[in-house]
């Protein structure tokens, strides 16, 4: 409802003619009684003829815009100073001229123009504070999840699984006295008699009316039947007695127990509370319902309401604080909405710093020779939506953290926030810091461990292959021995090739992508350099390598050599797992944002099953009747997953058994 729109001026206008016509016809019937008043402002037969009603519409018309467009405040001062002047003017001009200035008219028009159109826009007002608070409590109904009927429900049931209860009653309290039942869960034997089943009603109604006047819990365990217990707790939020529940545990009670059900009846009667006040109507429509003590009580009872379910959202932000990580909560302006403990921690913020500090300000305290400009970071996330993450290492500490901003994004208005498949917006930044420097410390030993192994592995690796090579020179070793020879030979390079890949991978993991040395490289060209090097290789396998030549491909950032290998390893896997007499086709493709590279070949292919499984370390797919010499180390195409990413690429396989593969990875452009 638009206070001041087209609506609200055109009702205040029919309202001021109602008012003139009112006038209009008091003054000419019912004059009589104010006679004495009349005779000093008005001549004596002055009859009120149409052109005076005209006058008074067009002058009412006016005083009711006024009133619509300004407030009372601005125009009560005016208008007297007007009636006052208009006052004395009438009294002149009916003594002197004998010409009446219609000032009784027009005293009334105005007043009571003034106070119509004054209780017309506190009525629309009240009606819109009232919608608005009708959908603010249904917003909140929203993100509950639950409605209030179906989480007591829940409640109970989660009641049942944890104690061994016999009985559990919820009782309504209506302010006077009385208890009505509306819950109730039974498991104690039907054997019972009806006499003594109403007698064991009375004396629970009885201890609930207890609790009820103490507003305390009331336990009473029976130590003679294994612990039983009997237990009224009453409902109480926001310091109202909205009920009870008696619950009856048939052994095994723990005096413990209590707080777990003191704990329980208070969401019990938050619950019980939003049930109530959802059931209240607001005729809220009609005029005079601002006036109805009914209505008020009901909004009243829908702050309540919206008190309530705000109190229990805080929990979530209170529960943060429990988390190992860092959080902080940041509007789209950049104002700070909470910081958990663990932030003002690592930020090295006193609670009283935080209300000069945003988003901004809190990132320069993370600031590192890597993340050295937030304000990019967050351009980023709101262009792309997508998450921001970062390792900041701070040498003064030996600390590394985990940075990661979410641009968070919420339903549109009246949409629970549990429904899917939903338009989203944005709404706010979520930054969250985790401290992995045990994380990274593990990472360095396990790398070196690795690297180490494998350098010591070299030594004799080499020394058998040397010596293998060495013996089979000799002329004069048996044709069995040398072909015992061959395979110690064969094995011992096919391992030293492999021991090089896992430190080339392992390498590649330890650096900062920061650390890789990045100069312009023409992509096409290390290209068109591989496959001629891999030419060789192909025509032994009797498999035409082709390279599909691209001329307008710009340069990106990246490291030649690193490029260069990544290459070689898709075009050496492509003709090492094609079969004899087919092509292996090699291609670089210019894309908006990338540029990509292409290697596709005509082979065994992958099953759908195993795509995601070949990027991983030592990973191989197993085929049968597959040469010793096709065997691979399963470490090429994570080494390739690795350069790329490195590179702030992606890589992807497109492939179906017996039909080949297409194998591609993308780099950003300059």
């Amino acid at each position: 409802m638009k206070r001041n729109g087209t609506h609200g001026v055109l009702t205040s206008l029919v309202l001021s003619i109602s008012i003139i016509l009112t006038i209009a016809f008091l003054w000419n019937f019912g004059g009589v009684a104010l006679a004495a008043f009349v005779d000093l402002l008005v001549p004596q037969d002055a009859a009120f003829t149409w052109w005076k009603l005209v006058i008074l519409i067009s002058f009412g018309l006016a005083v009711g815009y006024l009133a619509e467009k300004y407030s009372i405040k601005k125009l009560v001062f005016p208008a007297a100073g007007f009636l006052a002047f208009w006052f004395v003017l009438a009294i002149i001009s009916n003594k002197i001229f004998g010409v009446g200035l219609l000032f009784i008219p027009v005293f009334l028009i105005v007043s009571l123009t003034l106070l119509v159109v004054q209780f017309k826009k506190i009525w629309m007002i009240d009606s819109e504070l009232t919608d608005k608070l009708v959908t603010l409590a249904s917003t909140g109904h929203l993100l509950e999840g639950k409605p209030a009927d179906l989480r007591i429900e829940s409640g109970l049931k989660l009641l049942e699984t944890v104690l061994p209860l016999s009985e559990a009653i919820v009782f309504r309290y209506d302010g006077e006295g009385e208890l009505t039942p509306l819950g109730r869960a039974r498991h104690e034997s039907s054997r019972e008699s009806m006499i003594s089943r109403q007698s064991a009603w009375r004396e629970n109604v009885g201890l609930c009316e207890q609790a009820l006047n103490t507003r305390q819990s009331i336990v009473q365990i029976d130590e003679n039947e294994k612990k039983s217990a009997r237990i009224a707790l009453p409902l109480i939020t926001e310091d109202i007695l909205v009920g009870v529940l008696f619950v009856k545990v048939n052994q095994d009670f723990e005096y413990a127990d209590r707080n777990l059900l003191e704990a329980f009846s208070g969401q019990l009667a938050r619950n019980f509370q939003r049930k109530e006040l959802r059931s209240k109507s607001l005729p809220h429509k009609n005029w005079w319902s601002f006036l109805s003590t009914h209505s008020s009580e009901n909004r009243l009872a829908i702050l309540s309401l919206i008190q309530s379910v705000i109190k229990e959202h805080s929990f979530g932000a209170q529960a943060s604080s429990y988390l190992k990580e860092a959080h902080a909560i940041a509007y789209l302006d950049g104002t700070l909405a909470y910081l958990n403990r663990q932030m003002r921690h690592l930020a090295g913020l006193k609670t009283e710093q935080i209300p000069d500090f945003n988003l901004f300000s809190l990132l320069e305290q993370f600031k590192t020779e890597v993340f050295n400009e937030p304000r990019l970071a967050i351009r980023r996330v709101l262009q792309t939506g997508d998450h921001f993450k970062s390792d900041l290492y701070f040498t003064d500490t030996n600390k590394t953290l985990k940075l990661q901003i979410s641009l968070v994004k919420v339903p549109t208005d009246d949409i629970s926030i549990h429904d899917t498949n939903v338009s989203m917006k944005p709404a706010c930044f979520l930054i969250t810091l985790s401290d992995i420097s045990a994380v990274k410390e593990n990472e360095k030993l396990r790398s070196d461990m690795a690297s180490l192994m494998s350098h010591e592995l070299r030594t004799p690796i080499t020394s058998i292959q040397g010596f293998a090579e060495l013996l089979l020179a000799d002329e004069n070793i048996p044709e069995e021995s040398r072909e015992f020879l061959n395979i110690i030979a064969s094995e011992s390079q096919r391992l030293s090739k492999m021991l090089t890949t896992f430190l080339s991978v392992s390498n590649l993991q330890q650096a900062d992508k920061q650390e890789i040395e990045k100069t312009p490289v023409k992509v096409d060209t290390v290209v068109h350099e591989v496959v001629g090097e891999m030419q060789d290789q192909a025509k032994r396998k009797r498999i035409r390598l082709v390279e599909q030549a691209n001329s307008h491909i710009p340069p990106v950032a990246a490291d030649k050599g690193l490029i260069q290998r990544a290459v070689s390893h898709l075009i050496d896997n492509a003709i090492k797992y094609s079969p004899e007499r087919t092509s292996v086709l090699v291609s670089t493709i210019l894309e908006a944002d990338f540029l990509r590279v292409i290697v596709e070949d005509r082979g065994y292919g992958i099953p759908n099953s195993e795509k995601d499984k070949i990027w991983q370390k030592f990973y191989r797919i197993s085929r049968d009747g597959q040469d010793k010499e096709e065997e691979s180390t399963g470490l090429g195409l994570s080494l390739v997953k690795e350069i790329v990413e490195q590179h702030g690429g992606s890589v992807g396989v497109e492939s179906e058994p017996g039909q080949g593969s297409k194998f591609t990875f993308t780099l950003p452009r300059l």
